[in-house]
């Protein structure tokens, strides 16, 4: 069916159910686009498509200008009626109109783009990029920004990191991201560039070379924990942990031993502090390696 046009009463329209960014009534944009259209009307359509309540029609395009007429109590507003318009139609239809508006968040876009792979796990990258009407390169390095740590994330949205400067930052290892945020945000994009380039090298070449510890490790502290009852009954009985215990503890005096026997019971023995260490770094390797993706530099 093809597209239709109406005037359509506010009551019968609805808001989309996926916003690509929220309406902000305080910015400039919002107040000079409410004054145009209370001094002049509507210079153009909003776009909406019907929908499933009977008789009511969704937004697809024009939020704003929607937002404006009710605030303005206007009783209708010129519409392109879309028939046959699924939702991945409609958040595509969002950036499009959205991507040159600079008050839209780049975050915000990264998280729709990722809704519609969502929903369409086989879509590749030049589908999406067709179906947004961007270039692959655009829709990969924005989707990337969804792997900024959340303090960087709030960051770029603010206007505190340039755009440039932030796919590069989103490229670094997050458990490394939060040591060159401030880089990021005071150094010119091709400065940065430069710096995230480095460490996204070394991290690279660590890699391969299997010398992730600089990059992973943290400082460890051991933690208390009772052994269980039966554990300690054990040894009461079979006696055979207390005589190395005290060798290794290199115990001098009664007092000496009681107080090994005490961190041994909380797990606090030179043993098990090193046993800790070994789990807690072997976690903290794969951890690392689990949220670490290396994306190659453009020259």
């Amino acid at each position: 069916m093809h597209d239709t046009t109406a005037n359509i009463p506010i009551g019968q329209i609805a808001q989309p159910h996926m916003i690509l960014r929220l309406i902000d009534k305080d910015s400039v944009e919002y107040m000079e686009m409410r004054d145009s259209i209370a001094a002049e009307g509507f210079w153009n359509s909003i776009s909406v498509r019907p929908a499933k309540d009977e008789g009511k029609y969704e937004i697809i395009d024009g939020l704003y200008r929607y937002t404006c007429a009710r605030e303005l109590g206007l009783e209708s507003i010129p519409c392109i009626i879309k028939h046959n318009v699924s939702d991945d139609a409609v958040l595509a239809a969002q950036i499009q109109a959205n991507a040159v508006r600079p008050e839209t968040k780049p975050v915000e876009f990264a998280r729709q783009m990722k809704r519609i792979l969502t929903r369409r796990p086989e879509m590749t990258f030049d589908e999406l990029s067709h179906l947004v009407h961007k270039s692959p390169g655009w829709v990969r390095q924005t989707l990337g920004l969804l792997r900024l740590v959340g303090e960087a994330r709030k960051m770029v949205d603010r206007g505190e990191i340039p755009v440039q400067s932030a796919y590069m930052l989103a490229k670094i290892p997050r458990r490394l991201q939060s040591d060159y945020i401030d880089q990021a945000r005071t150094l010119s994009s091709r400065e940065f560039r430069a710096i995230a380039a480095t460490v996204i090298k070394q991290f690279t070449e660590a890699v391969k070379q299997g010398k992730m510890e600089a990059f992973w490790c943290s400082e460890f502290r051991p933690q208390a924990h009772l052994r269980s009852l039966t554990e300690i009954q054990q040894e009461v009985e079979r006696k055979e942990i207390g005589a190395l215990l005290v060798t290794a503890e290199n115990c001098r005096t009664p007092v000496d031993g009681f107080y090994a026997a005490l961190r041994w019971a909380m797990h606090l023995d030179r043993q098990s502090v090193e046993d800790q260490e070994r789990a807690a770094r072997a976690r903290s390797r794969k951890q690392f390696l689990e949220e670490s993706e290396v994306d190659h530099v453009d020259d």
